[in-house]
């Protein structure tokens, strides 16, 4: 890690510790500190967008649907290709007989991602819509 680290003091009920040093185990931190310091990545980039700003984002919106509802292929790349330049990548996915999964890697505004998850979410036979944000 190349930035500098500054200390801090940090306050929790017991539960939460212990808690947090389950998942420290689990997930084979190399200390609270990194686990902590990994929720805050996610923190902070959940707050950039959702703040609104116009800043480049990067990261997933997952959709599924039911494939049996009429036109719902055909509305799903419909809006693919009019929000072509912000989907980098596009992956379909059959969960099931009746369920199919599309992961959309995303880039650009927080606007437009925005606007493309709440367009996927107003489709009928759309079940789930979440968008991942990743940002540097």
């Amino acid at each position: 890690m190349g930035d500098d680290l500054d200390r801090i003091s940090l306050t929790l009920p017991s539960s939460m510790v212990d808690r947090l040093d389950g998942i420290v185990a689990d997930w084979e931190y190399a200390s609270r500190s990194e686990a902590i310091r990994d929720s805050l990545r996610d923190f902070f980039a959940a707050y950039e967008w959702e703040s609104g700003d116009e800043s480049v984002h990067r990261g997933t919106v997952v959709v599924v649907h039911d494939h049996h509802v009429d036109g719902i292929a055909d509305a799903l790349q419909t809006i693919q290709h009019e929000m072509a330049d912000h989907i980098t990548s596009v992956q379909h996915i059959h969960l099931s007989h009746d369920t199919c999964m599309e992961t959309l890697v995303v880039d650009g505004p927080g606007t437009a991602i925005t606007e493309l998850a709440n367009r996927l979410r107003a489709l009928d036979g759309a079940r789930q819509v979440k968008v991942v944000v990743v940002d540097e």
